[in-house]
Protein backbone atom coordinates (compact mmCIF):
# COMPACT_ATOMS: atom_id res chain seq x y z
CA UNK A 1 0.00 0.00 0.00
CA UNK A 2 1.31 3.58 -1.14
CA UNK A 3 1.86 6.52 1.27
CA UNK A 4 0.74 8.69 -1.59
CA UNK A 5 -1.95 11.58 -1.22
CA UNK A 6 -3.68 12.88 -4.10
CA UNK A 7 -5.37 15.76 -2.95
CA UNK A 8 -6.37 17.09 -5.10
CA UNK A 9 -9.64 15.42 -7.31
CA UNK A 10 -11.80 16.36 -10.55
CA UNK A 11 -14.90 17.30 -9.15
CA UNK A 12 -17.99 18.32 -11.36
CA UNK A 13 -20.67 19.14 -9.64
CA UNK A 14 -24.94 19.99 -11.19
CA UNK A 15 -27.23 21.58 -8.49
CA UNK A 16 -31.08 21.43 -8.29
CA UNK A 17 -32.49 24.33 -6.30
CA UNK A 18 -36.12 24.04 -5.14
CA UNK A 19 -38.39 26.56 -5.96
CA UNK A 20 -39.67 26.36 -2.03
CA UNK A 21 -37.37 24.52 0.45
CA UNK A 22 -38.54 21.55 1.72
CA UNK A 23 -38.22 21.70 5.34
CA UNK A 24 -34.74 22.72 5.94
CA UNK A 25 -33.24 21.06 1.92
CA UNK A 26 -32.79 23.99 -0.26
CA UNK A 27 -32.18 21.71 -2.87
CA UNK A 28 -30.47 18.96 -4.28
CA UNK A 29 -26.74 17.92 -6.09
CA UNK A 30 -24.92 15.20 -7.66
CA UNK A 31 -21.34 14.93 -8.42
CA UNK A 32 -18.75 13.42 -10.37
CA UNK A 33 -15.80 12.47 -9.46
CA UNK A 34 -12.52 12.11 -12.15
CA UNK A 35 -15.07 11.48 -14.90
CA UNK A 36 -16.05 8.25 -13.80
CA UNK A 37 -17.67 7.73 -10.11
CA UNK A 38 -21.21 9.35 -9.90
CA UNK A 39 -22.54 10.55 -6.49
CA UNK A 40 -26.73 10.84 -6.88
CA UNK A 41 -28.78 12.45 -4.02
CA UNK A 42 -26.31 15.07 -2.32
CA UNK A 43 -28.61 17.53 -0.02
CA UNK A 44 -28.19 21.34 0.36
CA UNK A 45 -29.22 21.54 3.28
CA UNK A 46 -29.98 25.40 5.56
CA UNK A 47 -29.11 25.68 9.10
CA UNK A 48 -28.75 28.62 11.29
CA UNK A 49 -24.73 28.63 10.17
CA UNK A 50 -25.72 28.71 6.85
CA UNK A 51 -26.57 26.50 3.61
CA UNK A 52 -24.46 23.06 3.77
CA UNK A 53 -23.77 20.02 1.87
CA UNK A 54 -25.08 16.14 3.26
CA UNK A 55 -24.10 13.34 2.11
CA UNK A 56 -26.93 10.56 0.46
CA UNK A 57 -28.08 8.42 3.79
CA UNK A 58 -29.61 5.54 4.44
CA UNK A 59 -31.45 4.02 7.74
CA UNK A 60 -30.03 0.69 9.14
CA UNK A 61 -32.00 -1.81 11.27
CA UNK A 62 -31.99 0.18 14.58
CA UNK A 63 -33.12 3.41 12.85
CA UNK A 64 -30.47 5.43 12.55
CA UNK A 65 -29.63 7.25 9.40
CA UNK A 66 -25.77 6.17 8.15
CA UNK A 67 -23.62 8.65 5.02
CA UNK A 68 -23.39 6.02 2.06
CA UNK A 69 -20.43 7.41 0.95
CA UNK A 70 -18.03 10.40 1.80
CA UNK A 71 -15.05 11.94 1.89
CA UNK A 72 -12.46 11.04 3.73
CA UNK A 73 -10.30 13.85 3.80
CA UNK A 74 -10.72 17.66 5.41
CA UNK A 75 -9.17 18.91 1.91
CA UNK A 76 -11.83 16.18 -0.39
CA UNK A 77 -15.09 17.58 2.08
CA UNK A 78 -13.38 21.21 1.90
CA UNK A 79 -13.11 20.56 -1.93
CA UNK A 80 -16.51 18.97 -2.45
CA UNK A 81 -18.58 20.77 -0.94
CA UNK A 82 -17.21 24.44 -2.46
CA UNK A 83 -17.82 22.66 -5.87
CA UNK A 84 -21.30 21.79 -4.69
CA UNK A 85 -21.83 25.18 -3.16
CA UNK A 86 -20.38 26.44 -5.86
CA UNK A 87 -23.08 25.21 -9.02
CA UNK A 88 -25.95 25.66 -6.32
CA UNK A 89 -25.08 29.33 -6.09
CA UNK A 90 -24.97 29.38 -10.16
CA UNK A 91 -28.28 27.40 -10.37
CA UNK A 92 -29.90 30.10 -8.19
CA UNK A 93 -28.53 32.95 -10.34
CA UNK A 94 -29.74 30.69 -13.44
CA UNK A 95 -32.95 30.46 -11.91
CA UNK A 96 -33.07 34.24 -11.33
CA UNK A 97 -32.34 35.13 -14.42
CA UNK A 98 -34.96 32.78 -15.89
CA UNK A 99 -37.36 34.10 -13.71
CA UNK A 100 -36.91 37.84 -15.02
CA UNK A 101 -37.57 36.73 -18.72
CA UNK A 102 -41.32 35.94 -19.67
CA UNK A 103 -42.00 32.67 -19.85
CA UNK A 104 -43.38 31.31 -23.79
CA UNK A 105 -46.93 30.91 -21.32
CA UNK A 106 -46.46 34.44 -20.60
CA UNK A 107 -45.39 35.50 -23.78
CA UNK A 108 -48.67 33.85 -25.25
CA UNK A 109 -50.95 35.32 -22.81
CA UNK A 110 -49.74 38.52 -23.35
CA UNK A 111 -49.98 38.01 -27.49
CA UNK A 112 -53.64 36.81 -26.88
CA UNK A 113 -54.74 40.29 -24.91
CA UNK A 114 -53.18 41.61 -27.76
CA UNK A 115 -54.77 40.59 -30.66
CA UNK A 116 -58.55 41.07 -28.02
CA UNK A 117 -57.77 44.54 -28.28
CA UNK A 118 -56.92 45.01 -32.01
CA UNK A 119 -60.39 45.63 -33.87
CA UNK A 120 -61.97 42.89 -35.13
CA UNK A 121 -63.35 42.45 -38.69
CA UNK A 122 -66.96 40.95 -39.16
CA UNK A 123 -67.73 37.75 -39.77
CA UNK A 124 -69.60 36.40 -42.75
CA UNK A 125 -72.87 35.15 -42.32
CA UNK A 126 -73.76 31.52 -41.91
CA UNK A 127 -74.48 30.14 -45.37
CA UNK A 128 -73.30 33.52 -47.22
CA UNK A 129 -70.79 33.69 -49.72
CA UNK A 130 -68.81 36.30 -48.68
CA UNK A 131 -65.56 36.90 -50.78
CA UNK A 132 -62.18 36.41 -49.13
CA UNK A 133 -61.15 40.04 -51.41
CA UNK A 134 -63.96 42.40 -52.19
CA UNK A 135 -61.74 43.43 -56.08
CA UNK A 136 -61.70 39.89 -56.68
CA UNK A 137 -64.91 38.41 -58.75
Amino acid sequence: MSNEKNTALDFTARAYPFSEPKGNTLGMASLTIGGGFAINNIRIMNSEKGPFVAMPIAKDKEGNFKDICFPTTKEGRVQMNQVIMDAYNEALLGKEQTAQRPSTAEKLNDAKKEAAKAPKEPKAAKGSKAKADPGIE
